[in-house]
């Protein structure tokens, strides 16, 4: 299943599946080189991260994306991501800060190398302080959210460069963190989420219209 799951979620945050796109089992099990078994368990692990929408009579297709529910998303993404900070707080040691300016750093020099893999270090960065709240539960639902908002961030990066409306963001909430200020990392953090939703609605404005040519 991990293969199979692995080479779908892939393939619908490049865009090679757009939004809307069929995903018949037969056609995927051909394609993947694997029986039907693991095709069926990555396409319900993909609609668990709302990344697959499994129809009634229909089968299963590329979720959509559109500003409604760009915004429902990041808005849940925040308060989530907001209580998570707010425990993790009393554990944001120097040894921690740190690391996440480690992976700033990091992130920051693999964005203007034009790096994918800029998307699993920015990860990092939001995750290692996220793990600090010793709540399995609270990281479990923001890791589903995580998933599903990739195409979004992804998206945004076509649209501008991350390094030009992200970088200096992220420092503001370390920096917020070194000097001891909670609602100043709070409020960096929101900003930082929403410069994706900026970003996106800047270009695609129409509430409840799947955006055109989304990922391609």
């Amino acid at each position: 299943m991990e293969v199979a799951y692995t080479r779908l979620r892939a393939s619908i945050l490049s865009g090679d599946y757009q939004p809307g796109t069929p995903l018949r089992q037969q056609e995927l099990s051909n394609e993947l080189g694997v029986s039907l078994i693991p095709v069926r368990e990555a396409l319900r692990q993909l609609t668990v991260e709302r990344l697959v929408d499994s129809v009634p009579n229909k089968g299963s297709r590329v979720a959509p994306i559109s500003s409604a529910d760009l915004n429902d998303v990041y808005t849940t993404r925040f308060l989530l991501e907001q209580e998570a900070l707010r425990l993790a707080w009393p554990r944001l040691t120097s040894d921690v800060l740190a690391e996440l300016r480690r992976i700033n750093t990091r992130l920051i020099d693999e964005v203007n190398r034009e790096n994918p893999e800029f998307y699993e270090i920015h990860r990092a960065l939001h995750f290692t302080i996220y793990e600090q709240s010793q709540s399995p539960w609270l990281l479990h639902i923001i890791e589903i959210l995580w998933s599903h908002t990739e195409r979004y961030r992804r998206l945004a990066a076509q649209l501008k460069s991350f390094v030009d409306v992200g970088d200096d963001l992220h420092s503001k909430v370390l920096d917020a963190i070194e000097e001891g200020d909670e609602v100043g990392a709070a409020d960096s953090l929101r900003n930082d989420l929403n410069r994706t939703v900026t970003l996106i609605t800047n270009v695609y404005a129409e509430d409840q219209t799947p955006f055109a040519s989304p990922l391609s």
